[in-house]
């Protein structure tokens, strides 16, 4: 027996021991592995590094080279995402959007699931969506620019990505003309301030001044009725209590706002005054911390920017200049508080030049200013150089206004004399231009010099001796430019008569301005295309301002036979279109369209299709042209889901079902709408049908929370009102009593 249990003994000890030399190899490669992984991780950081530097230094096919290797022999690595970071990045500064977005599509990959992402890997993430929205608003796809960006806005609306998602979700509305949601999404720009960030942040003066509160006892106070308020204080004196409300959707984030403007001005009157060098202190007391702690002041400080504006202007330092002239004086006017700081009137000098084309084989003038930065290339093989210098003495215009003014003469250049460059006086000569340039030390992006500048060309001389010939400009560039300019004013006046139903006084302005163009188009010597170009442009508009649809048509032919592949071709093409569809010859005008539609590089492609569908659906007789007119809306909406028009068109898609009694298609079609189209403007209008389509299909407890959805997200609108009126029905189906009065 003791033998057998000595044999068991040893046996256990034995597979002990096995044992225990399997753990200690397991834990000897997982350690051996660990190893592996850190130095591959390390080496491939070194790489990383390098490649970012040789981008930095211009180097950018090696650097390129660098990160895509980093890539490719890390697959499973974070430090991939780094590498595709990294050349996201450098192909948005290169303007390559597509290949920016195909390397910063990868990035979504940091987010698997539900997992929610922290430190290093969610800034990575959210700065790749944020890239992924610059580069789509930079090719004009707004629509796919909104889809990325609302995931930073929705998704993670508490940090410095929204803030800046909303500029561009602001820029992209703008772009469009969606003037009030460009308003809307601006105004939210700089509403978050994260409070962890070691950089100091910056408001414009002027501008009006947003807070954000996110605190868990807000919906208490709310409920109690109680106001939130906080109190904002300039360091230059002025204060102001703000009252803020709820944000919509949110009950734990309260948003307030008081208007700012430039001087010194007393506390109560809801406008806070600002002067160069103000920091705003916000205090908001915290009624009940975690810690159990009561009336706890949160306090948070803005610095206070102006970011400089320069412009000529006319005499009464109001209006922008157009043009300057020999021996008349100039105006300079210089918006910037940061350079406020007496309370007198402060100075600020202003360097100015006057610059003119010159071959490369003409000596250049000896200056002060750095030549190398003054001078540019021509496209012609011209260079741009300096002719004389002065420093204008330019004083704050009142006290604390932050504007500052000033003025000087331009004098005569004479080609075989010097210009003396110790006086007061720009010399100068016909064709010349005229630079002011101001190095702005503080703007809203924060510290660090921008150059801030304006240009105006010098057109010709002025005197009070009667000349025949004086408003004669022989050299054919500058005889051009001065034509085109004049010949828009024409034009722009000649809109003001049309719109006001005067077409006598549209044609004559409209004569002038076609007289004026005429050199341009005609002239036989060389002058830069562009010019032509948009004399080309001012001509058949100045037709369409005295409707003469037939001239303004054969200028848009001539234009699009010269210049093919000029980007103002399909413009021209459009011009045609809309002027078939304003006198109702809709087949030619749909056939124009269509040449739009098919141009491979035309920007009014998307556009071009809608007017197909809604020209075909003007021809509607007896409904032979309606199913034609709504696959046009599909073949928008499909070929261009990116664009202003995709939204549109589904809409009409929508009515179209709900016409056919199609219900289901709609509901699909609306929940399509909602998903990829939140920025558009007929939103109400669609929540309202799927109110009754939900409604006509029997579920009536979607009908009741649609309803309650646009008479909450919409209040101010039309079809809310009808909403309203729906309610009452709906929650009669669901058995909603109504509250008694008491």
């Amino acid at each position: 027996m003791r033998i057998g249990t000595e044999i068991r003994a040893l046996m256990v000890c034995v597979l002990g021991v096995l044992l225990l030399s399997v753990l200690q190899t397991r834990a000897a490669r997982e350690a051996k592995g660990t190893r592996d992984t850190e130095s591959a991780d390390y080496a491939a950081s070194k790489v990383l590094k390098r490649g970012g530097e040789l981008l930095e230094l211009g180097e950018r096919e090696r650097g390129v080279k660098m990160l895509k290797t980093v890539i490719e022999q890390n697959p499973k690595s974070s430090i991939r995402f780094k590498a595709y970071l990294a050349l996201g990045r450098h192909y948005l500064e290169l303007r390559e959007n597509a290949n920016a977005v195909e390397q910063l599509r990868y990035l979504a990959n940091l987010k698997q699931g539900d997992e929610e992402l922290d430190g290093e890997e969610l800034d990575m993430f959210l700065e790749g969506l944020y890239l992924t929205g610059v580069a789509y608003f930079n090719s004009r796809q707004f629509g796919a620019a909104f889809s990325a960006l609302r995931k930073i806005t929705g998704g993670y609306p508490n940090t410095v990505w929204a803030n800046q998602a909303y500029y561009y979700i602001g820029m992209s509305h703008f772009a469009q003309e969606h003037w009030s949601k460009a308003i809307n999404n601006l105004n939210l720009v700089g509403t978050f301030i994260d409070t962890e960030s070691p950089e100091v942040e910056y408001m414009e003066a002027g501008h009006r001044f947003y807070v954000k509160i996110i605190d868990g006892d807000l919906p208490v106070l709310k409920y109690l009725g109680k106001h939130v308020e906080v109190v904002v204080k300039a360091t230059s004196g002025d204060s102001e209590i703000v009252v803020c409300t709820p944000q919509v959707g949110r009950d734990d984030v309260f948003v307030g706002s008081v208007r700012t403007d430039v001087g010194k001005g007393a506390p109560g009157d809801h406008l806070l005054h600002l002067v160069g060098g103000d920091t705003i202190e916000t205090t908001y007391r915290d009624d009940s911390t975690r810690m159990g702690e009561k009336n706890v002041p949160r306090v948070n400080r803005v610095k206070v920017t102006s970011s400089g504006a320069l412009a000529f202007t006319r005499g009464t330092y109001g209006v922008a200049a157009v043009s300057a002239f020999v021996g008349q004086p100039f105006f300079l006017r210089l918006r910037d508080i940061d350079l406020d700081t007496t309370d007198g009137k402060d100075t600020i000098k202003v360097h100015v030049t006057s610059t003119y084309l010159q071959g490369e084989d003409e000596a250049l003038p000896e200056l002060t200013v750095d030549i190398e930065k003054i001078l540019e290339e021509d496209g012609e093989g011209q260079k741009k150089v300096v002719r004389d210098e002065i420093a204008l003495l330019l004083t704050e215009d009142g006290e604390h206004s932050g504007v500052f003014v000033g003025t000087s003469r331009l004098g005569t250049a004479e080609n075989d004399k010097e210009v003396k460059k110790s006086d007061s006086i720009l010399n100068c000569t016909v064709g010349d231009t005229i630079v002011a340039m101001y190095r702005d030390e503080l703007t809203i992006r924060g510290e660090g010099l921008v150059e801030v500048r304006d240009e105006l060309a010098v057109l010709g001389e002025m005197d009070a001796r009667p000349r025949a010939d004086q408003d004669v400009v022989f050299e054919a560039t500058v005889r051009a430019r001065k034509e085109i300019v004049e010949a828009e004013a024409y034009l722009e006046i000649a809109r003001i008569f049309q719109s006001m139903g005067l077409k006598k006084g549209a044609g004559e302005k409209s004569d002038q301005g076609l007289d004026k163009v005429k050199f341009a188009i005609q002239t036989q010597t060389a002058i830069p295309t562009g010019l032509r170009e948009k004399a080309f442009s001012i001509k058949w508009n100045l037709y369409l301002a005295q409707d003469d649809f037939s001239m303004a048509m054969a200028t848009c032919r001539a234009f699009s036979h010269l210049y093919p592949e000029s980007p103002l071709v399909d413009n021209a093409l459009m011009g045609i279109g809309r002027i078939f569809l304003k006198k109702k010859e809709y087949e030619d005008a749909i056939e124009v369209f269509r040449q739009v539609v098919n141009m491979p590089n035309a920007h009014s492609s998307a556009e071009a299709q809608f007017l197909i569908a809604e020209t075909t659906e003007l021809m509607i007789e007896d409904g032979k042209k309606q199913d034609a007119a709504i696959s046009a809306y599909k073949l928008c909406a499909t070929r261009f889901p990116d664009s202003e028009f995709a939204g549109p068109s589904l809409a009409k898609i929508v009515d179209y079902h709900i016409q056919t009694g199609d219900y289901a298609e709609a509901e699909e079609l609306l929940m399509e709408i909602f998903l990829d189209y939140q920025d558009e403007e007929f939103l109400d209008r669609m929540l309202l049908k799927w109110v009754l389509v939900a409604f006509d299909r029997g579920d009536f407890k979607k009908a009741h929370e649609k309803c309650r959805q646009l008479m909450f997200e919409y209040p101010g609108s039309v079809y809310a009102s009808k909403a309203q009126e729906q309610l009452p029905k709906i929650e009669a189906k669901l058995g909603i009593e109504k509250p008694r009065d008491n």
